[in-house]
């Protein structure tokens, strides 16, 4: 077994990530020592710091903000969604060629999963039509999700969504148990009357919040109380994890609702680049384990 796990997120600012505690308990789960280091990067640096990591054996490196489209013009393969999204947050190195992937909105439907849910056949609505938010969208489609609604509030990045999605098909193997793998997508814009109609008009299983609402530094407080509008089996998901319980997800616990906080993404996206990079299954225990100790 290789001896030498050595990887690295990049961005800028990149101290406060989360990722090397993540990565560590990954590795105990698996048998494996790592090496996982923070390198403050930014767009100009990038190209220098890449190739660092290619000379001294670096077998991947994770993406976040500001790098996520800059990086893909670096890579020699594309995999899944990077060449439709022109995002890439997940980066193999193999052979010293950079083969890249995205495992934001993966991650975000296996932390659904963990849960006890799933997005199959359901109705959503997603708050948000950002990076982020695309990503998401891409994976609710392509695990069969029945109909989603996105509410953005600038028309432009919402009619940009709009415009790149519409009209996108996934081949479906299952089609005896689910004829119709390309769900219905609604695009309207962020305000309480189209939350409220959409709500009442759409019988919503799952909201999903992939804004920056709620995190911190941008604690504004809209008016939630469409929540009391949602079923009460309803579940409600957040993508922002600081804080970890935002007014959205207080909000639907006081309702009774299910809620999933955005360490479940978080936790999730990191499994996926860990099995890509290594080639090992990260055991369920240490996933909960992982998510535990970065909640506290």
């Amino acid at each position: 077994m290789k001896n030498n796990y050595k990887f690295a997120v990049l961005g800028t600012p990149i101290e406060h990530s989360l990722s090397p505690e993540i990565h560590r308990i990954f590795a105990e789960g698996c048998g494996i020592e790592i090496e996982y280091n923070k390198i403050d990067t930014d767009k100009p640096q990038l190209k220098n710091t890449v190739k660092r990591l290619q000379d001294e054996d670096y077998l991947g490196f994770n993406c976040t903000m500001p790098l996520k489209s800059e990086i893909v013009g670096l890579l020699d393969e594309k995999f899944g969604q990077v060449e439709f999204l022109n995002v890439c947050n997940t980066v193999k190195i193999s052979d010293n060629k950079l083969h890249g992937y995205i495992t934001d909105g993966d991650g975000m439907v296996q932390g659904i999963r963990y849960n006890g849910f799933d997005v199959e056949n359901k109705n959503i609505m997603m708050l948000g039509a950002g990076d982020t938010s695309k990503a998401v969208l891409f994976a609710l489609i392509k695990n069969r999700a029945k109909k989603i609604i996105i509410l953005n509030r600038s028309k432009n990045n919402l009619d940009s969504t709009k415009a790149q999605f519409c009209g996108i098909e996934f081949p479906t193997e299952t089609e005896k148990t689910y004829p119709n793998p390309n769900p219905t997508l609604k695009f309207e814009l962020l305000n309480i009357e189209n939350l409220i109609k959409n709500i009442d008009e759409n019988d919503i299983d799952i909201l999903i919040n992939t804004t920056r609402l709620g995190m911190k530094g941008f604690e504004e407080h809209p008016d939630f109380s469409f929540i009391d509008r949602l079923k009460k089996n309803s579940i409600v998901v957040e993508a922002a994890y600081n804080p970890l319980y935002t007014q959205l997800l207080i909000k639907a616990r006081d309702r009774g609702l299910a809620i999933i906080d955005g360490f479940w993404m978080l936790v999730y996206q990191g499994v996926l680049a860990f099995e890509i990079w290594t080639a090992l299954k990260v055991p369920d225990e240490y996933i909960k384990k992982a998510h535990n100790i970065i909640k506290r």
